[in-house]
C-alpha cells in the first residue's frame, strides 16, 4: 500500500476507531438513537452536497446510480447505523465495535461470488489466513469484554450481527460499479436520504427530543460525528473503492477496537490486558496478509 492510499487508511481507522466514544456520549446525553442517525447523516450529506456545487461536478441519476443509492442509503447507511445507535444503547460500544470487526468477513465472502470475474475479490489462501487471524485477535480481545447477556443484551447483539450482514452486500455492489457513481456523489445522495428516513422514523416513533441534555460535551460529540464521522471518514471510504479490492476496504472495521483500547489506555489510564495485546498483535500481522501483492 503506498502512502497515497496508507495514511487516508490510518485517518479513516483512528477516526472510526472514536466514533463509538462519541456515539456512547450523544446516547448517554439523552439523544434518542434514530434521531441521532438520522441527525448526524442529514447534515454531513448537505456538506457532502456543498462539496459538489463548489467542485461543479454533477450527480448521476440513471438506472445503476439509483440501485446503488437505494442499497447503500436504505441498508449500510439507514439500517446498519440505525440498529447500531440502537443497540449501543444496550451493550458497550467497544462490543458494538467488536461485532463490526466481523464485516470484512461478510463482505470477503459475498465479493467471492458477486465479483467472480475479479481475481482481487478471489478467496485466496492470504486472504483466508488473514481473515483468520483477524477473527483470533477479534475472539481474544472480546474475551475480554464484559458481556451482559441479559435477554435485551442478547438480542441487540444479534439484532447488530444481522444488520451487518445485510451491510455487506451493498458495499460489494459499490465496488462492482463504483465508476457508475463518485464518492462525493454517492454521500451526498445517501447520506440526505438516511437523514430523511432516520428523523422521518423519529418522528413517526415518537422519539423523546426534550430529554435530549444540550452540554458542551454533546455538542462537541455532535460535531464530531458530523464531520469527522460523517464527511471525512466516509469521503475517505469511499475514494478507497478506487484502489483496493473490497476486503481490503472493509477491513477498516477491524481495527477500531484497537483504536479505542490505546485510546483508553493513553487518556482514561486504563489497564491494557495481556490478551488485548495478544488479539492485537493478531490482527495487525493479519492486516500484512490482506495488503500485501
Amino acid at each position: 500500500m503506498n502512502n497515497k492510499i496508507l495514511f487516508p487508511f490510518i485517518a479513516l481507522c483512528l477516526i472510526w476507531g472514536s466514533t463509538w466514544y462519541f456515539i456512547k456520549i450523544s446516547l448517554n446525553a439523552g439523544v434518542p438513537p434514530f434521531f441521532g442517525v438520522g441527525f448526524r447523516f442529514f447534515l454531513s450529506g448537505l456538506l457532502f452536497f456543498l462539496i459538489i456545487f463548489f467542485r461543479k461536478e454533477s450527480i448521476p441519476f440513471n438506472k445503476q446510480a439509483i440501485k446503488l443509492y437505494l442499497s447503500f442509503g436504505l441498508l449500510n447507511f439507514a439500517l446498519s447505523y440505525g440498529i447500531t445507535y440502537w443497540a449501543t444503547q444496550y451493550v458497550y460500544s467497544s462490543i458494538s465495535s467488536i461485532l463490526w470487526g466481523l464485516f470484512p468477513l461478510f463482505t470477503s465472502v459475498m465479493a467471492h461470488f458477486m465479483l467472480s470475474g475479479d481475481d482481487n475479490e478471489k478467496l485466496t489462501s492470504n486472504k483466508l489466513k488473514a481473515l483468520f487471524l483477524g477473527f483470533i485477535g477479534m475472539v481474544f480481545i472480546g474475551s475480554n469484554q464484559s458481556i451482559d447477556l441479559q435477554s435485551q443484551s442478547f438480542l441487540a447483539i444479534m439484532v447488530l450481527v444481522g444488520a451487518i450482514i445485510i451491510a455487506a452486500w451493498p458495499s460489494v455492489l459499490y465496488k462492482k460499479y463504483n465508476d457508475v457513481v463518485g464518492p462525493y456523489q454517492m454521500n451526498a445522495v445517501c447520506q440526505v436520504l438516511t437523514g430523511v428516513i432516520m428523523l422521518s422514523l423519529s418522528s413517526l416513533l415518537k422519539e423523546d427530543l426534550a430529554q435530549i441534555v444540550w452540554t458542551d460535551q454533546l455538542l462537541f460529540a455532535s460535531a464530531y460525528l458530523v464531520l469527522f464521522g460523517g464527511v471525512i471518514s466516509w469521503g475517505i471510504y469511499f475514494w478507497l473503492y478506487k484502489y483496493l479490492s473490497v476486503t481490503q476496504v472493509t477491513y477498516v472495521a477491524i481495527f477500531p477496537p484497537i483504536v479505542a483500547i490505546i485510546l483508553g489506555w493513553i487518556f482514561l489510564n486504563e489497564v491494557l490486558s495481556a490478551k488485548e495485546i495478544i488479539g492485537t498483535i493478531f490482527i495487525l500481522g493479519s492486516s500484512v496478509l490482506i495488503y500485501r501483492k
